[in-house]
């Protein structure tokens, strides 16, 4: 199925979403955890990311943030995944913590599935010497009735789709991760403009030259 990562609104009851964890624990026949793996973010965004980078490239590919943010945060952006009820918001912060700035989010009654299957799958990793994660540390491995595996493979191609370069012209491009050389791949630059304050607006294209101060 194609998948286009695009700007989304989220539904009306919002209010209700929970962010899913794709973290699986590791631990020691205590019941101590000794480790997490992450298998969604860590592979395709790391543990940190530069804010600065992430929100040019943000601004640089959909323009001005979609959404309103707290004043604990730079910028807001709400996007599409391949999951008609499951959407990620990007907050970008300056500590950089991927796992509080990428939220996978989805109705209370998906969360409370994979919860459910998860504290199985913990309860019978507590029986076994020595103690297994709650989930295999690759996603591929993931059994296929675990409920939380189709809304991870379609979280981790989000985050691949996230990762596409947006041109900077003859400046080269950009993604995610800040500069870099200039690619056939880079997407073209979403259409936006200035106020004369400086205030960015969609509607045109992005300036060439800075923006007023």
């Amino acid at each position: 199925m194609s998948f286009r990562l695009k700007l989304a609104s989220l539904p009306a009851d919002a209010a209700t979403y929970r962010a899913l964890q794709f973290v699986s624990l590791w631990r020691d026949e205590h019941g101590a955890t000794t480790r997490s793996v992450d298998p969604v973010l860590s592979p395709m965004v790391g543990t940190h990311i530069e804010y600065g980078a992430l929100f040019a490239y943000l601004v640089r590919r959909f323009g001005p943030p979609n959404a309103r943010c707290d004043a604990e945060h730079l910028a807001r952006y709400v996007l599409a995944t391949p999951r008609p009820d499951m959407f990620l918001i990007i907050e970008p912060t300056i500590e950089g913590r991927t796992a509080e700035v990428f939220s996978f989010v989805v109705p209370p009654v998906v969360r409370a599935s994979c919860d459910r299957y998860g504290l199985r799958l913990a309860a019978k990793s507590a029986q076994k010497r020595p103690a297994l994660a709650a989930r295999p540390q690759h996603l591929r491995q993931w059994a296929d009735d675990d409920p939380l595996r189709p809304y991870a493979l379609a979280a981790a191609r989000t985050l691949q789709a996230l990762q596409t370069p947006v041109s900077l012209g003859e400046e080269g491009a950009i993604d995610i991760f800040g500069p870099m050389p200039r690619t056939v791949r880079a997407l073209r630059p979403a259409y936006v403009g200035w106020h004369h304050d400086g205030a960015v607006i969609p509607g045109h294209r992005l300036a060439r030259r800075r923006a007023p101060r």
